[in-house]
């Protein structure tokens, strides 16, 4: 009997080690295994390529445009130079004739009427001028000459103011007022022959 009890006792403790090696297996067999961490690394996400710029459009060639070329001017006519040269003329002769009253009033008590007239200056609008330039074309009009002609015959205009200026003095007539005239109609002789050179067209 004893034998059989040792027999019992033996079985159980084996079993009982059996049970407990099943139960490990199971715990083993049940715990999650370890995930797996790629070996390759996660790459980030790549970043975009700008996208290229797109050619500006091409700025259009100017047009050409084309120039229609008209025939030079014919010269002025005869007949349009002899007029301007008239009308610059006569202006000429017209400031001798006031330069002339002035100096026969001159020391007198009718020398203050003229002068109010003298000392503004005769033609400031330059009239004359104007008129004898309309007979031309900016092709054909003799610019030089023109200028030459305004330029004498501003300086006699001047020259006149300078009387009326000088005529004042109590002493006038005298020196001054004689080289006031004597200058006024030397430029006014200057601007003559500038009339004749337009007039026969030099």
């Amino acid at each position: 009997m004893g034998s059989a009890v040792g027999r019992f006792i033996l079985l159980g403790i084996i079993g009982e080690a059996t049970g407990a090696g099943k139960s490990a297996n199971a715990s083993a067999s049940t715990s999650p295994s370890p995930t797996k961490t790629s070996a390759t690394p996660t790459q980030s996400a790549k970043t975009t390529a700008p996208a290229k710029p797109k050619p500006s459009a091409k700025t259009a060639a100017p047009v050409k445009i084309a120039v229609t070329k008209t025939p030079s001017q014919k010269p002025a006519t005869t007949e349009a130079r002899k007029k301007a040269a008239a009308i610059l003329e006569q202006e000429d002769q017209d400031f001798r004739y006031f330069l002339a009253k002035g100096g026969d009033v001159v020391g007198t008590p009718q020398f203050s009427a003229w002068y109010q007239k003298a000392i503004v200056g005769l033609d400031m609008k330059q009239t004359a001028f104007s008129k004898a330039d309309s007979y031309f074309t900016a092709d054909n009009e003799p610019t030089d000459l023109l200028d030459d002609w305004r330029w004498n015959n501003g300086n006699a205009d001047g020259l006149i103011s300078q009387f009326a200026s000088d005529g004042t003095s109590p002493d006038a007539p005298d020196a001054a007022t004689r080289k006031d005239a004597s200058d006024c109609l030397a430029d006014l002789a200057k601007a003559d022959r500038d009339a004749e050179k337009i007039a026969n067209g030099s």
